[in-house]
């Protein structure tokens, strides 16, 4: 069965955690030298000597590593005692942290080792709340929403950061030479609440969204206008200054809210609805930006068996998944508007997409990871190990002495507009977050084959390594021959290679129908130009499924499958070349005549003499339905 190989490097110097001496898969840093007499009677040397081959550090010891250390323990300090408010890569090497203070942390990376730790305290004591809620984090400009404070603080940089050298752009907020100011928003004044912050590709807009439940005391206070009870602020942060552009009032209360990749001037948002019968739903919601308001332009909803608590899009924005308190897994396919279900053995409180879009992971807060493809079928990983043994979900809290809640997880790759298929940028690893700490990533091993890329011709090409074709096929129905072509001609051909080599069977018979169906029949309508360019290769494993038909005696379907294809030599060839009775062919062409399509096809093919004799006295008969799953595919035009 196929599985996930993965290694957990904690980034901690504290010694509650629970790992083992055999735990070759997980990672942290050694305070000092074990003594002698321990590593004498243990594997702990043998461990030692397996991480510093592979360049893994055991202790922090040189004068660059002591600074390194010193700031990994302060580090750990703040994450102990202040909630961390906000993660962001700038790029795949980089993260920033910033805490409820305003202490700013970069994290530089060496592969899943850090390098370098920069703790940046300019902010703390310079803003009116030290209680910030949320943050957007630019190279030109910070803005921070507060948790008690109806305003938002808007950070000016008057200088840039020009040095390309990631490490040399880790300096602190002081050397950017900045001015602070605020400004007043919407909402009800003196309350305490979660306000979140959200921009723009083009870094020109700026939401601020707040629960619309927490109005709940609105009624017995004086209402002036619906203004004052608006929960969703669009903002103007271009030219060197933040200004309240439009509000609105959700209709429901939004769970999640975010500017779309592709179309820098939409929000999407995920509200909780309910139906006409009290049932629980999710509405999926697009607003425009147009001349600077904000309304809502299009709402799906989403039927539900229990309320939801997470969710997260892909990137290409047409998959929305959706965790809900029952445990199970909702993904929604905006394009043909179908809805999957999957229970998951975990409560999902986070989750995550690949950038990729081929998987996306699941977290519960008792440390619990489950990985899902992009078509639903759950995939198993294992920590490395000595021993063959991947489970459905990985268990990170049990290696914690001291329980703590995981609050993110979060792929290790900054937000783009749009991944190319043809990218080589390779995102393997997989930050995960604990409240109090500690801090860490999954290295997600993926092999020198795959060149450590996760994209949906990788995972195919692993499903058919293990002979889950279903899985394989399912995956592929998800993919767009309008924008991925190559990558979907690739994955079929694969899984045709390999079906083909098999005997046949009426499960293999099937999923060579439904490979090849992902093309003559796909879920959305393929441009002529796609149909142009990949017909001709396409028609040639049908042809070959033809011949695979006729080696085991599936007849009928083999003539089903030329008329379908357009292919009369296939026809012709089978007739004078299989030597087949006259009785059998009789009865094969009288089976074909009831069906809706009449002989006339397969008769233009036969000679005169046998059309005399195939013909029956009786007229087909109306309403019956061919069964070749190919049957509903019209011939690509020529």
């Amino acid at each position: 069965m196929s599985f996930f190989l993965t290694e957990m490097f904690l980034w901690s110097l504290k010694t509650n955690l629970r790992i083992r001496d055999e735990d070759i898969g997980i990672h942290q840093y050694s305070e000092k030298k074990e003594p002698a007499s321990q590593m004498k009677h243990s594997y702990l040397e043998e461990k030692q000597k397996l991480a510093e081959s592979r360049d893994y550090p055991w202790i922090l010891k040189s004068k660059r590593a002591d600074k390194l250390r010193d700031a990994l323990k302060e580090v750990e300090d703040l994450m102990q005692n202040t909630p961390c408010v906000l993660s962001k890569w700038k790029n795949k090497h980089t993260c920033q942290l910033l805490f409820h203070s305003g202490v700013l942390v970069s994290l530089s990376l060496s592969g899943p080792q850090l390098e370098k730790v920069v703790i940046d305290r300019t902010l703390v004591g310079k803003l009116i709340s030290d209680t910030i809620s949320d943050a957007v984090l630019t190279d030109n400009f910070i803005i921070l929403s507060f948790e008690d404070h109806s305003q938002l603080c808007f950070i000016q940089f008057t200088k840039k950061m020009d040095s390309p050298d990631v490490n040399k752009r880790l300096e602190k907020l002081s050397c950017l030479d900045f001015k602070i100011s605020y400004i007043d928003i919407l909402g009800p004044d003196g309350r305490r609440m979660k306000r979140h912050l959200a921009i723009n590709s083009m870094q020109d807009m700026v939401i601020c969204w707040w629960s619309a439940t927490s109005d709940g005391a609105w009624p017995w206070s004086p209402i002036s206008c619906e203004r004052d009870r608006a929960n969703l602020l669009l903002l103007g942060c271009a030219h060197g200054k933040l200004e309240v552009l439009s509000f609105v009032r959700t209709e429901w209360d939004p769970l999640h809210a975010s500017f779309s990749t592709h179309q820098p001037y939409q929000v999407h948002t995920v509200e909780h609805s309910v139906s006409a019968a009290k049932e629980p739903m999710a509405d999926s919601c697009i607003y425009k930006c147009l001349r600077n308001k904000i309304q809502c332009a299009a709402i799906t909803r989403i039927p539900l068996r229990s309320r939801a608590i997470s969710c997260c899009r892909d990137v290409t924005e047409d998959k929305l998944v959706l965790g809900c308190e029952d445990s199970s897994i909702i993904l929604y396919e905006a394009y043909n508007q179908v809805t999957l279900l999957a229970q998951a053995e975990l409560l999902p409180a986070v989750m995550t997409y690949h950038p990729a879009g081929a998987i996306f992971v699941v977290g519960s807060s008792q440390g619990e990871l489950q990985l899902f493809d992009t078509a639903l079928s759950p995939v198993k990983i294992q920590l490395l190990a000595q021993d063959y043994s991947p489970e459905a979900t990985l268990q990170c809290s049990k290696h914690f002495e001291v329980p703590s809640s995981l609050i993110q997880i979060q792929w290790a790759a900054p937000p783009v507009a749009c991944v190319s298929p043809d990218s080589t940028d390779i995102h393997d690893l997989l930050l995960v977050r604990f409240d109090k700490g500690p801090l860490g990533v999954l290295h997600f091993k993926l092999g020198v084959i795959t060149r450590g890329q996760l994209g949906l011709v990788e995972i195919i090409h692993q499903y058919i390594r293990y002979d889950e074709i279903h899985e394989a096929i399912n995956v592929l129905n998800t993919m767009n021959w309008n924008t991925m072509g190559h990558q979907c001609y690739i994955c079929l051909s694969a899984i045709c290679n390999h079906l083909l080599k098999q005997k046949l069977t009426p499960d293999r018979e099937a999923q060579l129908e439904a490979s090849l169906g992902t093309f003559y029949a796909p879920t959305r309508p393929l441009l002529d130009t796609t149909v142009l360019e990949y017909r001709d290769p396409i028609s040639r494993y049908a042809r070959r499924f033809f011949h695979h038909l006729l080696r085991y005696q599936r007849f009928e379907k083999a003539f089903l499958l030329a008329v379908d294809i357009g292919a009369r030599d296939l026809f012709m060839q089978n007739f004078w070349g299989s030597q087949m009775k006259k009785t059998h062919l009789v009865k094969l062409l009288i089976n074909l005549w009831s069906r809706k399509e009449g002989p006339s096809h397969l008769l233009q093919a036969l000679p005169s003499d046998h059309q005399r004799r195939a013909v029956p006295t009786d007229p087909p008969t109306a309403g019956r339905q061919r069964t070749l799953s190919l049957e509903r595919v019209a011939t690509p035009p020529p």
